[in-house]
């Protein structure tokens, strides 16, 4: 059981473990191959929001998967046993990230979900796209299908298994920090770095907005209610409590902090290369999409 008030994953240690300015750089290669092109920015967003559309799914699983193992995290300092279980304090610090998820209230309770089809809607009708050439792009590649069977594997946990569910919390941690870089970088360069051209431009115009319970919602808005450009979204507090979800759980556990500690890098290793592995197939995608525009 760890003592110390020390959290087990400090920020200056995931950055000198994984270097995520590195991890950066593809992400914004990825967004700059995007840009050359208004149908490689409507394959770019396709299989982004693709991608996050399990996120919400994925962490309530989550957090049932540690609500279920109640016979796992326990107090010490409790000798009833019916009174000294504490795994629901820690699902509960995991499942704040699926409420926003489902029904933000920054977003009038609309789901994520949501907002990202509005934006998809936006860029395919940027990009002029028909009915028929949005769905063709809808079909799932290979690729795709087992990234996902991969990631929903890690990131789930396994009830009763104190390993497994720590390592997805994890995953969970560097899913919630990986997000509000990406975002932010996303923010970046197809917004401010294009300033005044291109789906900026088609933004700035008016178009892409659509209404929703009576609410009008920027296409865009999916983008910076996660994180922007030069400020903060939801993931950054989602960072936060999934960092104080895997305290808890070395509070509660008999192992030292340097397993725990161990368990979690592991999980955080894992969604790093699903996300590298995300970028770098889209940034192929759409080099071929553009060598095909020229042929």
């Amino acid at each position: 059981m760890t003592t110390s008030n020390q959290s087990i994953l400090s920020k200056d240690l995931i950055d000198r473990q994984f270097d995520l300015r590195s991890l950066d750089r593809s992400v914004e290669a990825a967004c700059e191959m995007a840009m050359r092109d208004p149908r490689s920015l409507y394959l770019f967003m396709q299989r982004y929001v693709h991608f996050n559309g399990y996120a919400g799914s994925l962490v309530a699983r989550l957090a049932s998967s540690i609500g279920l193992s109640r016979d796992l995290f326990n107090s010490a300092d409790c000798s009833v046993i019916d009174e000294a279980d504490r795994g629901m304090e820690i699902a509960a610090k995991v499942f704040a990230a699926t409420i926003d998820e489902h029904a933000d209230q920054g977003a009038k309770y609309v789901p994520h979900r949501t907002l990202a089809q509005i934006t998809l809607k936006a860029v395919g009708d940027y990009a002029g796209l028909t009915e028929a050439e949005r769905n063709e792009f809808a079909v799932t590649p290979t690729w795709m299908k087992e990234v996902l069977n991969d990631t929903v594997a890690k990131y789930q946990g396994v009830p009763g298994d104190a390993a497994a569910l720590i390592r997805g919390m994890g995953c969970h941690v560097a899913s919630e920090m990986l997000a509000d870089r990406e975002y932010a970088l996303i923010d970046k360069v197809i917004r401010h770095d294009h300033r005044g051209t291109g789906f900026d431009a088609f933004l700035r115009n008016g178009d892409g907005k659509a209404k929703i319970n009576g609410h009008n919602f920027s296409a865009w808005y999916w983008i910076v209610i996660h994180s922007k450009h030069q400020g903060v979204g939801v993931e950054a507090e989602h960072s936060e409590f999934a960092l104080e979800a895997i305290d808890l759980a070395a509070a509660y556990r008999p192992e030292s902090t340097q397993q725990i500690r161990k368990y979690a890098l592991q999980g955080f290793a894992d969604f790093v290369s699903i996300q590298q592995k995300v970028f770098a197939e889209i940034s192929r995608e759409c080099s071929e999409l553009k060598v095909l525009a020229l042929v």
